[in-house]
């Protein structure tokens, strides 16, 4: 029933997004480490993180690369990207 109403290019996967922004290896250690152990906690308090910055900072990078890394470990739920 969902796959209905999905937008199969939006997924962090989809062909579509071809050169998809990931972070280079050995970057954004710190930033990505952080959004991890906020995904893997149990802090009910805190169930939304707001990932921003100027245009160019690399956010979708980091998103991508959290996507991809939650996808590996089975823990992703959800996605959606858009250009």
């Amino acid at each position: 029933l969902l796959q209905q109403v999905t937008v199969a290019g939006a997924s962090h996967d989809a062909g579509e997004r071809h050169d998809a922004p990931k972070c280079h290896p050995e970057t954004r250690k710190t930033v990505l480490n952080n959004i991890m152990s906020w995904i893997n906690s149990d802090n009910e308090a805190t169930r939304i993180m707001w990932l921003y910055g100027p245009a160019g900072a690399g956010k979708s990078a980091i998103a991508q690369t959290t996507a991809d890394e939650c996808y590996s470990e089975r823990k992703l739920a959800a996605s959606f990207f858009f250009s």
